[in-house]
This record gives structure tokens, C-alpha cells and sequence, in this order.
């Protein structure tokens, strides 16, 4: 089943958009001995933000193939993530198998392996695949007693975890909690001990960049800015009240608070979509019921959606407080930890890319709710709420297998699209990817135009700084997130940027963009020229007006006459 999966999928590199063109290109400065860098920036910064291991991965196979062309070394990566992607099917079966009938837990890797984001994260270049797959052999060799050996491969799991993503806390948190809670103390110390190194390690690393010449003069005003999420410490972008509007200031504890209550409040239906699908698409199947037509329906549609996908929720939350008390009590830790910590964050737009790899925990959490109960019912209620109860168990996985099925089928025809990029040689590579829509070709037919076009010793201001960097060459940033367009003009004066791109994809610096850089444009219209414009106007290429620029202006001006 994950070979079908994965079969049309295995053509061309790996999604490098988003993060991933970001652990693409520190894997590149790896593999070229320049040490943790973003060589996107000017001044080629040390990193903070992300933890080492994916990009070491990335180095690893620069290396071996000897080159770092995305075309090249992305079309292996892809390789290598769909052989992580079997693995990971295999060892999630193992887990639930652990907990559950050997009928559930085939069902609950289907449910897992059927997610659209499972299937989505699973070609994308972001931490989330390899993160989840040591999080559950992590919980497998946690779990199974009476091996010398496996305490061991559970310690290095929870490590490789922290190296891969900064959530990886949360297991190492689990892993010392849940010998707290057996009140075995001595091993609980140990594992302490052995968990505090690579947080520190790590910590020390950033409080040392943090505390360089180069950090605190960076190569222009606002590349060390708290709100420039990929140039500093998630401490330092979730210090800020809104990480895209900097202009609010500093989180106070009330803020915290007020943002730890609302997330709390939305997080029965986010954990319900986790296990289905979004609740858009809960919506579209409604839709298209017989006789689903009018206003009253589409009302009663969304509160029927908003339900049920709650309802999924707080099965899971159930199913969590099952395990705490069963031998599962690691991965509800975890979980736990993991529930937590995103609770303190302002992004719940990301929350279903948090949730990915727990899919099997909470999948997990689902069916043993479930289960229990219909057990409960059965041995307490009367002959009608048995009959409930019995039922209660397939239907639900009936209506979310169904709602999965109907989200990939409509994800192929709707949101996967054909890519042609073009490799260092200029020849075209051709494949497909998700999310990948008019706006994405656009921008890509964009960049590439821009290779052509923009000098070494351009400076590119773009929504994605990584992936254009890896298509176009040159040096690119983000821009200022300033709500004052004259602020703005003088942040950008002094990078110095010569080309600004102005896209319509669904990236939330492309929104910012467009509410506050495309002021910067009106604003400065005599500064910047339009240059570019995609087939369908969905992204524009700006250039800084300089006295050759000037020249070519008065000659459209004069042409359009």
C-alpha cells in the first residue's frame, strides 16, 4: 500500500519549497566546509533556528553524488524519504499493533498513511518525516521491556529527535517523566543527565552566535530582526506578541496567557482534522450530498462539520487519558509535551504540520477510546446503547477513511500540479508536487527568468529568500515585515535590494507582502520599476530604478504611447 502511495510520486527532486529550501541550503554549506550558514544571505550568516540533523543529511549526499544541484541531490533525497516513508509505515504497524488487535492497528497505519499531510510532508524536505519515524521506534524501544540494548536505541532516538526539530523536547521530556511517574528515581536522574546534553549543546551554540560581532552587526539593520523567523531563535520570534506585525511589541505574560487559552479552545477540532482531514473537506464531501444546496445548508454544513471534527477530538483526548494509565504512557507523555509546547505558539495556521508526526499516537489514542467505550457500554448499558456502541467503532472509521480518500482524490485534481525546472546544465526536469497551482508555476517561470537576468551581486527580496536562492543564484532575503512603507524603503535602501518579487501563492510572507511591501511599490513608484509580469498576473518582478534602470523606463513609457 505505501508502494502505490508513493509510485506516481517518484519522479523528479523533493519538494524544496517553504523550510525545505532552507535546510537545502545549510546542507550545502556543510557539504562546502563553510560551516552552518545561510548562504542565501548576505554575509553568508550562522544559523540558529533550525537544529543540525536534516542538513547534515542534505551534506551526506552532496558529498557522495559530488554536486549540489537541487535537481540532482533532490530527486535522490526523494529516494531516500520514500524509503523512510516505508519504514516508517512499518514501525507505525509495530507500534499500534503493540496496543491494539491485529485488524485495528491495520486500520489505524491506513489512517495514518491515507492523511493528505502524511502524504504531502512525506515528499517535502522538512524534518517532519525523519522526526516522526525516531519518535516512534523511540516509543517501540521505550516500551518493550526486558532488552539491555533497547534503553540504549531509545536514548539515541530521543536525541537524533532534539537534532532534527527543536519539538524534539517534548520526547525527551516524556522519556525522563515517565520514569518520574514509575517512581523509579535513579533511572530517572540518568536519563535526565543524558537529555540535558544536546539541549545544551545546542543552546550553547546559539547563545554563542547570539553573542558574536557578526549577530550583533549583521550585514544590514534588520536581518537579525525578532520578527525574521529563519535569521534567529524561535525564542527570539515567539518573544514578539505577533511574529507579522512586529509593530505590536513584546508578548507580555497576559498575551501568553490570553494565546495559550485560545489555542486551547481550538484544540479539539485541530486534533479532529489530525486524524481526517481539514475541515474544508469535511465541508466539499458534505456539498456533495443530494439536495446539498442553499444557505441554510451550507450553515447547518459547517456546524455539522465543526462537530464532528471536535468530536474526533476530544476522542483523542480520551484515548490520551486511556494510555496515561496503561503501559502506552510514554507516547501520552509525549503527546502531552507535544500539546504544550504548541499551545505557545501564534501559528495555528502550521498546527497541522505539528500534528504530522503524531498521527500514529493519536490514531492510536482514537481507536483505544473507542474501544473502551464500546467495552464500557457493553458490560454497563442496556440492549439499545450496545447496539451504539457496537456500531460507534466502524462508523467512524468508515466516515474518516471516506473523508481521506476523498481528500487525496480531490488534492490530485485540484492542488497537484506539473513542475518543469531546469537543472545547472539547463536541462528541464519534469514532476509533480502538491500544492503546486498557477501561482507556484508562475513563480517558478519568475526566478527563473530573474537567473538569467540579475547579476552575482544582486540582492533579491522575495517571500521564499531559500528556494529562490537555489533557483536564481544570487543573494535573497525576506522583506522588512514594517506596517510604515517609508520604514520599509530605508530597511530595503540599505541590504541593498535590486529586485523585489511580488507573488500571489499561499506563503504567509506572500500575504504579508502584499498588505505591506506592495505599499513600499505605490509609495516609491518613482524608485521602482515593473519588469516582469507572469502570463496571468499572478506575480510581478519590481527592479530599483538607478540610471540605466531610468533610461529603460522612459523607453516602456514612450513605447506604451
Amino acid at each position: 500500500m505505501t508502494a502505490a502511495i508513493w509510485l506516481p510520486r517518484l519522479r523528479g527532486p523533493i519538494d524544496l519549497r517553504w523550510d525545505g529550501g532552507t535546510y537545502y541550503v545549510l546542507g550545502t554549506a556543510l557539504a562546502q566546509g563553510k560551516g552552518y550558514r545561510l548562504l542565501n544571505e548576505p554575509g553568508e550568516i550562522q544559523a540558529v533556528q533550525y537544529p543540525p540533523l536534516l542538513p547534515a543529511i542534505v551534506a551526506v549526499h552532496q558529498w557522495v553524488l559530488r554536486t549540489s544541484d537541487p535537481m540532482v541531490v533532490g530527486h535522490w533525497l526523494r529516494l531516500v524519504f520514500f524509503l523512510m516513508f516505508v519504514v516508517y509505515a512499518l514501525a507505525s504497524y509495530a507500534l499500534l499493533e503493540r496496543f491494539l488487535p491485529t485488524g485495528y492497528a491495520f486500520v489505524g497505519v491506513v489512517v495514518c498513511l491515507l492523511h493528505l499531510f502524511s502524504m504531502f510532508l512525506s515528499e517535502l524536505l522538512f524534518a517532519e518525516l525523519p522526526f516522526a519515524l525516531v519518535s516512534v521506534l523511540f516509543v517501540l524501544f521505550s516500551a518493550k521491556p526486558g532488552s539491555r540494548g533497547h534503553p540504549i536505541l531509545a536514548a539515541v532516538c530521543a536525541t537524533l529527535a532534539y537534532l532534527l526539530r527543536t519539538a524534539g523536547i517534548a520526547l525527551l521530556i516524556a522519556w525522563v517523566g515517565e520514569s518520574v511517574l514509575r517512581r523509579e528515581f535513579k533511572r530517572a536522574a540518568l536519563r535526565g543527565v543524558t537529555a540535558v546534553l544536546p539541549i545544551l549543546g545546542w543552546q550553547a551554540y546559539i547563545a554563542g552566535v547570539e553573542a558574536s560581532a557578526s549577530y550583533t552587526t549583521p550585514a544590514y539593520p534588520y536581518q537579525r530582526a525578532d520578527y525574521l523567523f529563519y535569521n534567529v531563535s524561535y525564542a527570539a520570534n515567539l518573544s514578539l506578541r505577533d511574529p507579522y506585525r512586529p509593530e505590536l511589541g513584546k508578548a507580555s505574560l497576559a498575551d501568553l496567557g490570553t494565546r495559550v487559552v485560545g489555542n486551547l479552545a481550538r484544540l479539539p477540532r485541530s486534533l479532529g482534522e489530525a486524524v481526517s482531514a481539514e475541515r474544508a473537506q469535511w465541508q466539499r464531501l458534505l456539498a456533495r450530498l443530494p439536495g446539498a444546496r442553499g444557505l441554510a445548508w451550507e450553515r447547518s454544513g459547517d456546524t455539522v462539520t465543526t462537530v464532528a471534527v471536535a468530536f474526533l477530538g476530544i476522542l483523542v483526548l480520551g484515548g490520551i487519558a486511556i494510555q496515561r494509565a496503561g503501559p502506552g504512557r510514554v507516547g501520552a507523555l509525549y503527546v502531552l509535551a507535544c500539546i504544550g509546547a504548541v499551545c505557545l505558539t501564534p501559528w495555528p495556521l502550521q498546527w497541522k504540520r505539528y500534528w504530522s508526526p503524531l498521527a500514529p499516537f493519536l490514531v492510536l489514542a482514537l481507536l483505544q477510546c473507542l474501544l473502551a467505550l464500546r467495552s464500557y457500554v457493553w458490560l454497563a448499558g442496556p440492549n439499545p446503547a450496545r447496539l451504539v456502541a457496537r456500531m460507534l467503532l466502524p462508523a467512524v472509521v468508515c466516515v474518516v477513511l471516506v473523508v481521506e480518500v476523498f481528500t487525496v482524490l480531490h488534492a490530485y485534481r485540484t492542488i497537484r500540479g506539473d513542475v518543469v525546472l531546469h537543472d545547472r546544465q539547463g536541462s528541464p526536469v519534469q514532476f509533480s508536487l502538491f500544492y503546486y497551482t498557477g501561482p507556484d508555476r508562475e513563480l517558478d517561470e519568475a526566478l527563473e527568468w530573474l537567473r538569467a537576468r540579475a547579476r552575482p551581486t544582486d540582492v533579491v527580496a522575495t517571500a521564499m529568500p531559500h528556494w529562490a536562492h537555489l533557483v536564481t543564484g544570487v543573494k535573497t532575503v525576506m522583506p522588512p515585515f514594517e506596517a510604515d512603507p517609508q520604514k520599509a524603503e530605508i530597511l530595503l535602501d540599505a541590504v541593498p535590494v535590486r529586485y523585489i518579487v511580488m507573488d500571489s501563492t499561499d506563503v504567509d510572507i506572500a500575504h504579508l507582502m502584499r498588505r505591506t511591501t506592495a505599499e513600499v511599490l505605490r509609495a516609491g513608484s518613482a524608485r521602482w520599476m515593473q519588469i516582469y509580469t507572469g502570463p496571468s498576473g499572478l506575480v510581478a518582478v519590481y527592479e530599483r530604478v538607478t540610471e540605466t534602470t531610468a533610461g529603460k523606463r522612459i523607453d516602456i513609457e514612450k513605447s506604451s504611447r
